[in-house]
C-alpha cells in the first residue's frame, strides 16, 4: 500500500517535473513503510536523507528551467523551495533523536506539503514550461 495516490491534479503538464514528482512520491512512500514497518533508526534516517538530497536535485532543476524561460513567479517559487528545505533540515535533525513520533510528524508533513505544493505552484508553471526545450 502507498501512502501517497498519484492523481492527475498532480501532472504539470512537464514530463521531466511529473517523473521528478513521481520519485517525491516514491521516496515519502519509502519513508512512510520504514517508520510503519519499525525499521530502526538507521533506516529511517537513511530514507530521510535519500528524500532530502532528491528534493535539493528536483527544486534545482525546476529552479534552473524557470531562470532560463523568465519564469514571472520564479522568487516566490524560490522562496517556497527554501521554506521546505528549512524545514526538512529541522525534521531530519529531530529524526536523529530517534523520536518516532518526529518521523510521523514529518511524513506528514510532506505529504500535505506535495500535495498543496505541486497542485498550486508546479502546476501554475506548466504552460510556460512546457515548450521549452532544455528541459527534456
Amino acid at each position: 500500500m502507498t501512502f501517497i495516490n498519484w492523481r492527475d491534479s498532480f501532472n504539470t503538464g512537464v514530463e521531466r517535473f511529473d517523473q521528478e514528482h513521481h520519485k517525491l512520491v516514491e521516496l515519502i512512500d519509502t519513508m512512510y513503510h520504514a517508520i510503519r514497518d519499525k525499521s530502526g533508526k538507521e533506516v529511517v534516517a537513511q530514507a530521510c536523507t535519500d528524500l532530502i538530497a532528491y528534493v535539493d536535485y528536483h527544486f534545482t532543476n525546476e529552479e534552473q528551467a524557470m531562470t532560463a524561460v523568465a519564469y514571472p513567479e520564479l522568487e516566490a517559487h524560490k522562496a517556497a523551495h527554501a521554506s521546505l528545505r528549512d524545514k526538512t533540515m529541522n525534521f531530519q535533525l529531530r529524526i536523529a533523536s530517534d523520536d518516532p513520533e518526529v518521523a510521523i510528524q514529518f511524513y506528514h508533513f510532506l505529504r500535505q506539503w506535495l500535495e498543496n505544493h505541486i497542485k498550486v505552484h508546479d502546476r501554475a508553471y506548466g504552460p510556460a514550461l512546457k515548450n521549452w526545450q532544455g528541459i527534456q
